[in-house]
């Protein structure tokens, strides 16, 4: 994992000053004082490359900004320690406001999307008072970008026919491409790191879409997550998985993030990149979620203040399951964050997550691999009735299931508190 930290030293002196100091000769009608740069100093952390310090190149850009953000002056830093030199006050002299000293690595906009291009910085605010002198302190400049490799397991290498690239979205319209080449049967990957502008804040997320030939088919896999945040390094890793029938697929682990976590999309799919089988058969096989209780789960089911709750169900898929997931949603943000926090809001019961079990806890929905090719899965979420009567609102549950044909077929189950 590559990381460089870039730092700002202004281990600048303290200049005591007084109207009868000729050093400094303050005008105190001009409103003025004295920005000490005595010292100032700029230099590069790289310690997990090189495990040393070293003083930054000199196109590095100092901007001062006033309060409005307008620009007061810019230099590069060879610049900048010319004039220093040549300077006998050693400061800047300003009139008395608010300024900000902004640092880049690099002038211009940051890019949305750029191999090899970090961009780091800092901004320090300041204030400047009349006859006195101000001292920047320490910046430390960080990365303003997430960083972002990808990657493939062996054997998911082993099943490559074709070229691929796996492209990384973070800004819209503006994708980096890594290329997957087959090169005559021994596959080679793009091994750069990205690195994307973070373009909305906490809400900022990223898309993964990887299309390619796996064993003779043109398939694509897309998947995105939320909460990307700057100074961060994320690994994604397209792996090869195995079913208990022996069928492969693939998934996008992403390190740093998810905890290895798997992203439940298995790909079967065509160029279009419907992530559907060309070749499944059509309908749903029979598959049906049967009310095994005296409510109707075809409309809400409200969920008594007292007294017994007998919630029963059954799942038929003549088939056999290959695979079952469930995904949450609700009215009541309270309930959806209450999830998340104990395994999140897609549940795959055949093969659960150990975080996800945490869930099981508010809704008992049954899981584990004894479920792999049933024809028959009861469901008794009687015992959601206590944990549910927290959260008022209307909870859905939507049941995905997929048959060992391919065959396939989601069905609501909605719970309401009042």
């Amino acid at each position: 994992m590559m990381k460089r930290t870039f730092t700002i030293l202004a281990a600048a002196s303290v200049l005591l000053c007084s109207c009868k100091d000729d050093r400094f000769n303050y005008d105190y009608k001009d409103k003025t004082g004295l920005l000490s740069l005595d010292g100032f100093s700029l230099s590069i952390d790289s310690e997990v490359l090189t495990k040393a310090t070293s003083e930054a190149s000199g196109d590095y850009v100092l901007t001062l900004l006033s309060s409005d953000g307008e620009q007061v002056w810019t230099k590069t830093w060879s610049e900048f320690k010319a004039e220093l030199a040549a300077s006998h006050e050693k400061g800047i002299y300003l009139t008395a406001g608010n300024y900000t000293m902004d640092v880049r690595s690099v002038s211009g906009t940051l890019p949305a999307a750029a191999f090899e291009a970090p961009v780091y910085g800092a901004a320090k605010p300041f204030a400047i008072e009349v006859g006195k002198t101000t001292e920047l302190g320490v910046i430390t400049c960080k990365l303003l970008q997430c960083a972002v490799q990808v990657r493939y397991n062996a054997d998911f290498l082993g099943m490559v026919t074709g070229d691929g690239t796996c492209s990384v979205e973070v800004a819209s319209g503006s994708p980096l491409d890594y290329a997957l080449s087959y090169n005559g049967g021994t596959p080679t990957c793009d091994l750069r790191t990205g690195y994307f502008a973070v373009n909305n804040g906490a809400n900022t997320s990223m898309g993964i879409t990887f299309k390619g030939s796996i064993e003779g088919k043109n398939q694509k896999m897309k998947t995105s997550i939320t909460g990307i945040k700057p100074q961060e390094l994320h690994v994604v890793t397209i792996m090869k998985k195995l079913d208990e029938t022996g069928n492969a697929s693939f998934v996008i682990v992403i390190d740093d993030l998810i905890a290895d976590a798997e992203l439940v999309n298995d790909v079967r799919g065509n160029e279009e990149g419907d992530g559907n089988d060309p070749q499944a058969p059509a309908g749903d096989g029979g598959i049906e979620l049967v009310s095994t209780c005296s409510y109707d789960i075809s409309a809400p089911v409200v969920v008594p203040a007292e007294g017994s709750f007998p919630f029963t169900m059954k799942a038929v898929i003549p088939n056999g399951a290959r695979k079952f997931t469930v995904d949450i949603a609700s009215t009541n943000e309270d309930f959806i964050g209450s999830v998340q926090l104990v395994g999140g809001t897609t549940l795959d019961l055949i093969f659960p997550s150990d975080a996800a079990l945490g869930v099981f806890s508010i809704v008992p929905f049954p899981h584990g691999e004894e479920l792999l090719n049933k024809t028959e899965i009861d469901f008794d979420l009687s015992g959601a009735q206590g944990p549910l009567l927290a959260f008022p609102g209307t909870h859905t549950f939507t049941m995905n299931v997929v048959d060992a044909k391919g065959c396939r077929k989601s069905i609501d189950v909605s719970l309401t508190v009042r």
